[in-house]
């Protein structure tokens, strides 16, 4: 990845090297949010980086959800991994033998009411730099059309003609695979939350694609679409 999020934010750009990543959606009530944003980014960011420079991922990066309710998830850790293997190993995740503090110390559990962890797949992306993103979630009757068609159709268009977008990527879910859950996800990153909400009101130039099968493969559309804005990335 070049840059990210906030250094260089990139709003979840997936490296041409990554196979897999992870989301971990967590709700963090609005009077726990400055402590809990302030443990991450202190703290945990710096576990993440040393993690990074031992090979041990790719990248580590933290979004707040822009809107929504107070039930619901407001922020989402991305971590970013070369192999399965390095994503299933939590035993990276030490504290203590990397900065000497406790874990109980810098914990940010105890400010959260509630936790979701997915695994994914990378299929394709486009890097680029953005402080913002918008997360497109779907559940394709035909799910390996739907990867095929955002592989082969949607991504080599928008190498071409970005639409106003920084980046853009498409990944498929691991695991928890639910019915009442989305399979796939796309992701749209921008400049900033307002070109995000401009896109999401049709603002922007269409991409040219006119032989998508979309409306066949997922004739549906997508089943949410939600905004992320960076807090802080690390590569």
């Amino acid at each position: 990845m070049k840059k990210i999020l906030f250094t260089i934010l990139f709003a979840f750009t997936i490296n041409v090297n990554a196979q897999y990543y992870s989301i971990t959606f967590v709700n963090v009530p609005q009077e726990n949010i400055a402590e809990f944003q302030m443990l991450e980014t202190n703290y945990w960011s710096k576990v993440a980086k040393a993690n990074i420079e031992a090979g041990k991922q790719l990248s580590w990066g933290l979004v707040a959800r822009v809107g929504g309710g107070t039930d619901s998830w407001n922020h989402a850790f991305v971590n970013v991994y070369e192999t399965a293997e390095q994503m299933t190993d939590l035993s990276i995740w030490d504290p203590k033998s990397i900065l000497g503090i406790d874990q109980e110390l810098i914990s940010t559990g105890h400010l959260t009411t509630g936790m979701g962890v997915t695994h994914w797949a990378a299929k394709s992306s486009i890097q680029g730099e953005g402080t913002a993103a918008v997360w497109n979630f779907g559940s394709p009757a035909a799910k390996n059309e739907f990867i095929d068609e955002n592989v082969n159709l949607w991504g080599p268009a928008f190498k071409k003609n970005m639409g106003g977008r920084t980046s853009w990527g498409v990944g498929q879910k691991l695991n928890n695979l639910e019915e009442e859950y989305s399979t796939v996800m796309t992701w749209d990153g921008f400049s900033s939350v307002a070109d995000a909400l401009k896109f999401m009101n049709g603002e922007f130039a269409p991409s040219g694609v006119t032989n998508s099968n979309m409306g066949e493969i997922m004739p549906d559309g997508f089943t949410a679409q939600v905004i992320v804005q960076d807090v802080i990335w690390v590569q």
